[in-house]
């Protein structure tokens, strides 16, 4: 997992980017060893694992890694402490407000939760982390002797170290998808090599392919039933599944965009690089999730944001800098699946998404947002607009034509002519 300064690579995994952003810049921390009589001989096992790591890492990938590399250990408590220090300011920051606002409206958070909350359980659950060429692992998490997990997640955080720098991010969206290209291939990598270990050792293997000396490791393709699993749960019992689900996307379906794009180029390297290139970058989750569309470089048609007639509202530019901001197929999916606890029907309209625009508006203390949804038909559109309103009618909405939420109201229009759904909330029952 890797932690990256503004002016360097731009990472987005869910809440944990929020943290970084505001902590990075400003904290620096006294390294403390673990106390623990064994403690020496952890660390030696460490390095020597770190050193056959990039070995490894530049022989599989025929690259060279910078030699200004360094590997430290912290506690569970010094990761919270150093990435997660600032929760109390982050509760105060207006970003995060305004997004918590946005996930409560569209009933991906209860009233009583916050996105502040629930990153320090994301940080206690990590086993590694990269800040530009310093790699760090958690000591009660990261087991050197653990092989060859141990080394594969060395591996994983090297070729975030590797990893070109990117350009930032113009959307919600287009985030997650640079973000499952990122951790998408670092997690390829970690199991590429726990795939030729397990092959060299076991001096057989059901993934190799003989004629590009490749070993494939297994993948994961049933995304959706992984995401919802207690698994995760159990990992992140304090984190609400939909943004945990958020959080996993660019590792879990980013490796398997990646496995793809590899499969693509009948097992080369080339084509996963290429992908570095800003002509070549994945654009939104929807060419993540379906890979074909990303090959033939289909793109959404955003819609234009809606105008309001009050022009006492004043619109807030999305953190990305934008007028609006996109939120892409993924985060329907979620959305939908979170109270209709289905699958298949969550992911058939979220594949009929073809772009969207949601505008957040301010007013004083109130706030106010619209989200234009494009669908590539008219029948899908209807299917969104009724599984959207089976969805508030589960979370016990008031069943008003603006349906309250605490003290947001909101409302879905949708003319049978067209093939756009508009949803809008607002904080005010002016």
């Amino acid at each position: 997992m890797p932690i990256i300064a503004t002016d360097v690579k731009k990472k987005t995994i869910g809440i944990v980017t929020i943290i970084i952003i505001f902590t990075i810049l400003g904290s620096l921390l006294v390294f403390r060893q673990p106390q623990n009589s064994n403690f020496t001989a952890y660390e030696r096992q460490l390095y020597k694992i770190f050193e056959d790591a990039k070995i490894q890492f530049e022989r599989i990938r025929d690259v060279i890694l910078p030699q200004n590399i360094t590997i430290s250990v912290y506690t569970k408590q010094q990761a919270i402490d150093r990435w997660g220090k600032e929760q109390s300011n982050l509760s105060n920051d207006t970003y995060l407000l305004r997004q918590e606002n946005i996930y409560k409206s569209l009933f991906l958070l209860g009233e009583n939760e916050s996105l502040s909350d629930t990153a320090v359980d994301w940080i206690a659950d990590w086993t590694a982390v990269s800040v530009g060429n310093d790699i760090y692992v958690i000591y009660e998490n990261f087991w050197p002797w653990d092989m060859p997990n141990a080394e594969a997640t060395l591996i994983h955080e090297l070729t975030h170290v590797w990893q070109n720098t990117l350009p930032t991010p113009t959307s919600y969206d287009a985030d997650k998808a640079q973000n499952a290209l990122i951790e998408g291939d670092a997690s390829y990598m970690a199991d590429y090599y726990k795939a030729q270990y397990n092959h060299n050792n076991n001096g057989s293997s059901n993934n190799s392919n003989s004629e590009n000396n490749i070993y494939y490791p297994p993948f994961i393709t049933n995304l959706s039933a992984l995401l919802y699993t207690s698994q995760l749960g159990s990992c992140y019992p304090n984190v609400p599944d939909a943004v945990t689900s958020l959080n996993w996307f660019p590792y879990i379906q980013g490796k398997i965009f990646v496995s793809a794009i590899i499969d693509n180029y009948g097992g080369s390297w080339d084509g996963l690089n290429q992908c570095y290139m800003p002509s070549y970058m994945p654009s939104s989750t929807a060419q993540i999730l379906h890979p074909h569309k990303y090959f033939i470089g289909e793109t959404p048609k955003n819609p234009l944001a809606s105008q309001l007639n009050d022009d006492s509202w004043t619109i807030i530019p999305c953190r990305y800098g934008c007028a609006s901001d996109t939120y892409g197929e993924y985060f329907i999916y979620v959305m939908l699946n979170h109270w209709l606890n289905d699958v298949n029907q969550a992911q058939k309209i979220a594949a009929g998404w073809n772009g969207d625009t949601l505008t957040y508006y301010e007013k004083g203390n109130e706030f106010l947002f619209t989200w234009s949804i494009n669908w590539d038909s008219t029948q899908t559109a209807s299917a969104f607009s009724q599984a959207f309103n089976n969805m508030i009618n589960l979370t016990q909405a008031t069943p008003q034509s603006q349906c309250n939420t605490s003290n947001r109201h909101i409302t879905l229009i949708w003319d049978s002519n067209t093939t756009t759904t508009l949803i809008t909330c607002c904080s005010t029952t002016k």
